[in-house]
């Protein structure tokens, strides 16, 4: 029985640690996020509490309201970001690029750079899915609010 019991248990762990394939570093982080083409958003948090969530907007009393937000995001090898907010035909460029730690997204104009960087931990990177996260004063001033934006291979 005990057999059986060590058995169930280590199939276990082999299937959780099969469904947790988040990269390990910043370099495996990149790899997964330009080996796919085109990322769409899946949800947005604002001090960890859902604001867009299964396709719509998540009214929280008091909270920061998203009216605009990229639906799909790119990372092109070269360096390039590039993201297309809901309606619009031209897409958002900025730049990415890999750290000892992280990764980080950042305006490829520095004069325009008003927002500062996005990150995305390695952690938060997976085949499937990926996050990113910001904190700024921009979204309800002067209060610092956290960003969570978090997006999924297929639609």
């Amino acid at each position: 029985m005990n057999h059986i019991k060590t058995f169930l248990f280590l199939l276990l762990l082999t299937t959780i640690s099969a469904c947790n394939n988040s990269a390990s570093n910043p370099r495996e982080a990149a790899e997964k996020l330009t080996g796919n083409p085109k990322w769409y958003i899946n949800e947005i948090y604002a001090n960890d509490a859902p604001v867009f969530k299964n396709g719509k907007l998540v009214e929280q009393f008091g909270s920061v309201s998203f009216e605009r937000y990229m639906e799909t995001v790119s990372f092109i090898n070269d360096g390039s970001f590039s993201g297309y907010f809901v309606g619009d035909t031209k897409p958002m460029t900025l730049k990415w690029k890999t750290n000892d730690k992280n990764i980080t997204i950042f305006s490829a104009d520095p004069v325009a750079a008003k927002g500062g960087e996005w990150t995305i931990d390695p952690s938060d990177v997976s085949d499937n899915a990926f996050s990113m996260k910001t904190q700024s004063t921009a979204y309800n001033y002067p209060q610092m609010t956290r960003i969570e934006l978090k997006f999924r291979k297929e639609k």
